[in-house]
């Protein structure tokens, strides 16, 4: 009921509304309302009921006060400072999973991004990304091979390749508030976004859903999900994809020698045409 309430109201509502009923209770010290007597004088004469009227009204202002007061309106989160936070972040350590078994471990710098696909405990392929060059190398180490290709929209535009930006994105699209939800034991709030546009895809988009969560007292991202559905340019098939993305570390000191492929001799390179 209060949520609702407080859905209603404003500062200044409820500063009039507090004001009133509190010369009404003093004035009704000295006389009895001609509409509503009895109920008053009860009202007035049990303590504990006066105590939970105060109660309510106290709660009532001050869900009203945080209201008008958060610069978030009623989200503890402002995501202004959360895309300059992401920016201001040296280094980004985070896990994906997919459609795939498995999952996959990422590392990114200003420049640089490594992604290695585990399945178990072993890795069964890296891929380096180079935002300088525009170059991404994927290294497939159970056949012993690997592709030199150019960078994407997919590679540009989606959070497990390009946290920072794509952070930006979803505020520049049109979003709402989820609200707060604990995850892992953190308090977080959501933003959610269903444009297509957001996918960054050079293919039509069927539908889309992509939420982000973050820390009311870091705020950072803790999670992040999507849901693609699009069709495919060649053959138009409809495509389904599904990511989580979590396990966030921010402002990491990640050495450079970590973004080095360092490709073994006996790997056969088969780019451009396998990729």
């Amino acid at each position: 009921m209060i949520e609702r309430w407080n859905n209603k109201t404003s500062a200044q509502m409820d500063k009039r509304v507090l004001g009133d009923v509190l010369r009404s209770l003093d004035e009704s010290q000295g006389r009895a309302s001609a509409a509503l007597p009895h109920t008053r004088s009860t009202i007035m004469k049990n303590p504990m009921v006066k105590l939970g009227i105060a109660a309510a009204i106290i709660a009532a202002v001050v869900l009203g006060l945080f209201e008008f007061i958060d610069t978030g309106g009623a989200s503890g989160v402002v995501w202004a400072e959360v895309a300059q936070k992401v920016q201001a972040s040296r280094g980004t350590v985070f896990r994906s999973t997919d459609h795939r078994p498995g999952y996959s471990m990422h590392y990114h710098s200003d420049t640089q991004y490594r992604n290695d696909l585990y399945q178990g405990d072993q890795i069964v392929r890296t891929m380096f990304g180079d935002f300088n060059t525009g170059t991404v190398i994927l290294i497939r180490h159970r056949i012993r091979t690997y592709s030199t290709k150019t960078f994407g929209k997919l590679e540009q535009g989606r959070f497990w390749a390009n946290p920072k930006s794509t952070i930006q994105e979803f505020l520049s699209h049109k979003h709402r508030k989820l609200g707060a939800k604990t995850i892992e034991g953190v308090l977080c709030e959501g933003i959610e976004t269903t444009d297509p546009a957001f996918a960054g895809v050079d293919f039509p988009v069927e539908s889309l859903m992509a939420q982000l969560w973050v820390s009311v007292e870091t705020g950072c991202p803790i999670r992040y999900e999507d849901e693609i559905a699009g069709y495919n340019g060649e053959d138009g098939q409809l495509l389904r994809s599904a990511v989580v993305v979590d396990q966030f570390q921010w402002d990491v000191d990640l050495d450079e020698s970590l973004f080095e492929p360092n490709i073994p001799p006996d790997y056969i390179d088969i780019s451009p045409d396998q990729w």
